[in-house]
């Protein structure tokens, strides 16, 4: 596997010479003010040999969060702008992340559970990324997931991107444990 691609925004506050005699060519915009762009970058980033022992392989704890109970009854799981540019974009290719910042169109993914010896996979129009309105907050929606594990608010999971052997992308589920509270009774 290559090394890892650290996926920033580069905000371009400074014209360079040549923007600014174009500009000046044009003519002012009309509110006088130059309008800042912002470009999905890559960087390079730490090789995969260095990457942290929990993020390879089968053991999935690169996003380790607590089910909500709004996450359950919606079936989908909330990630925030960090956490999704550190632990998810990172390992996607650009097209792949223009993709999801282009619109507000859904990223079919496949989600591999590995709580268990035998794997299980979910792929069909219910597993999905896609980020939201705000720009704060990016979704998985994974309904078979949550249902077929029976997950309840507090229980604590694990996800991580991983691709195979054939390149193919796909999150890492894991229940890592059961909440210590009652079992919600959430009806689908």
């Amino acid at each position: 596997m290559a090394a890892s691609m650290k996926k920033t925004f580069y905000y371009n506050f400074f014209p360079t010479k040549a923007e600014e005699l174009e500009e000046a060519k044009k003519g002012c915009s009309s509110s006088g003010e130059k309008q800042i762009s912002r470009v999905l970058i890559e960087m390079h980033d730490f090789p995969d040999n260095q990457l942290p022992l929990l993020l390879k392989h089968t053991d999935p704890r690169g996003i380790i969060k607590a089910v909500s109970v709004s996450e359950i009854q919606m079936g989908i799981l909330f990630f925030s702008f960090s956490e999704t540019f550190e632990h998810i974009f990172r390992h996607w290719t650009l097209d792949e992340v223009n993709l999801v910042l282009s619109g507000y169109n859904k990223f079919h993914v496949l989600v591999k559970d590995v709580t268990d010896h035998e794997e299980t996979e979910y792929r069909s129009d219910r597993i999905f990324f896609q980020r939201l309105q705000n720009d704060e907050f990016y979704i998985l929606g994974c309904l078979d997931v949550i249902r077929n594990r029976y997950l309840s608010a507090g229980d604590e999971i694990g996800l991580a991107w991983e691709r195979d052997r054939n390149g193919t992308g796909m999150f890492l589920f894991k229940l890592l444990s059961r909440s210590k509270r009652a079992p919600a009774n959430i009806m689908f």
